[in-house]
């Protein structure tokens, strides 16, 4: 997917940007429209409909050499300046001298879309990076937000900006918060902040927003599988569910991730940790022999993949220090036939391997066969050795939504 971000040329033909010898708290409209000039360097860029209207519209502008340049960078002052002019927000007048980019500043602060810690005020022609574009969007779109008193972290603003479409991922999804972006990507961005102001809905990315979800919840359960455990909470999603410390303190585990993969979409972002799929098998409830390859139609089927480590384990007769993560399982799901899962029917969830139980830590879910009782929910446990006990902690469940 192409990034989205930002914004303007160094080169303006608005007079607005200059500044105004009128009293310091006199308003002076944003740029009026003007008439689009040809441009020469976009009539084959995938953006050129986007930019040519963007032009029209007033809120971008070209070089003197009728160029656009499409692919060059922009800078936070300029994106700030597209943004205040795209939403016609009034500017207030500056003395004279003062920077170009002063009143797009100022008239930013003012309206809640930037705050003065989100950047040094000396780094303003810095170009502007993806998650700071995306703050600045995802401001402009959501009047909450745009009170100073709420503050939003980097997770967050990636997540929202991406599960409402403000920003699309690049390969796979990627995020890339750090990256730059360039004038022709701006023109996309501002156009979908325009959208949603309007009350239009814009077009989602859905691996931008699992990615995005990940970093943020450390899961991507709720969009990979929303109609498994998209439903009420009953046991809420809580980062500290996944830690899980022994009552008598002589072992801690941690969950980092519980990555839910489709098998069926090879473009699925996560597939890679899976490997070589050719290899892998799943545990028929017999032996490892009579298991079958997923490869041999079963696809269907969802994987949570398991990502941890352990915090310490100070008695290794008591829990197993072949483990490197704590063990966790499914519950909700209702048991198939015994015989028929035996058989070669992956009737119920159960694990992956390649060549012995345990050595992928991953369940698979079939599409078609796994039943639901009311609800779905993942728990964690210690990895005891019997008889001591394992200390089953329940990392979250909810309600199985309806249809």
């Amino acid at each position: 997917m192409k990034k989205t971000c930002i914004l303007l040329s160094t080169v303006f033909l608005f007079t607005a940007c200059q500044s105004s010898t009128s009293a310091a708290d006199a308003l002076i409209p944003t740029p009026s429209l003007v008439t689009a000039i040809k441009l020469k360097d976009v009539s084959d860029h995938w953006a050129m409909a986007a930019i040519e209207g963007a032009m029209k519209k007033g809120y971008i502008d070209g070089y003197e050499d009728s160029t656009f340049k499409p692919e060059k960078n922009v800078s936070r002052a300029e994106f700030v300046k597209m943004v205040v002019t795209a939403i016609k927000e009034p500017l207030k007048s500056v003395s004279s001298g003062s920077d170009w980019s002063s009143p797009y500043v100022t008239a930013a602060i003012n309206k809640g879309i930037l705050r003065e810690s989100d950047f040094s005020i000396d780094k303003l022609n810095d170009p502007i990076t993806r998650l700071e574009m995306s703050r600045i969007s995802l401001r402009a779109t959501d009047v909450t937000l745009q009170n100073k008193a709420i503050q939003i972290d980097n997770d967050s603003v990636m997540y929202n900006a991406a599960k409402i479409g403000l920003i699309q991922g690049l390969a796979k999804g990627a995020l890339e918060p750090a990256n730059s972006t360039t004038r022709a990507q701006s023109v996309t961005i501002i156009e979908r902040i325009l959208k949603v102001n309007q009350g239009g809905s814009l077009e989602i990315d859905k691996y931008a927003v699992g990615n995005a979800e990940l970093e943020l919840k450390h899961t991507n359960i709720f969009t990979v599988m929303p109609h498994v455990f998209g439903g009420e909470q009953i046991e809420k999603w809580n980062l500290a569910n996944l830690t899980l410390e022994t009552g008598d303190g002589l072992y801690k585990g941690t969950m980092d991730q519980i990555v839910a993969i489709d098998l069926e979409d090879p473009n699925d972002p996560n597939l890679g940790l899976l490997g070589d799929i050719s290899k892998l098998k799943w545990h028929n409830g017999m032996t490892v022999k009579t298991s079958k390859f997923v490869k041999d139609g079963y696809m269907n089927s969802y994987v949570l993949y398991f990502k941890g480590h352990v915090d310490y384990n100070n008695d290794t007769t008591i829990y197993k220090n072949t483990s490197t993560l704590p063990k966790f399982g499914l519950y909700g799901f209702e048991n198939g036939d015994p015989q028929a899962m035996i058989d070669g029917e992956l009737n119920t969830p159960t694990h992956l391997f390649i060549n012995k139980l345990g050595d992928v830590p991953a369940i698979i879910i079939s599409k078609n066969k796994s039943v639901l009782s009311s609800y779905a929910g993942i728990s964690i446990s210690a990895p005891a050795i019997p008889p001591a006990p394992n200390y089953n902690k329940k990392i979250f469940y909810s309600l199985i939504p309806k249809k």
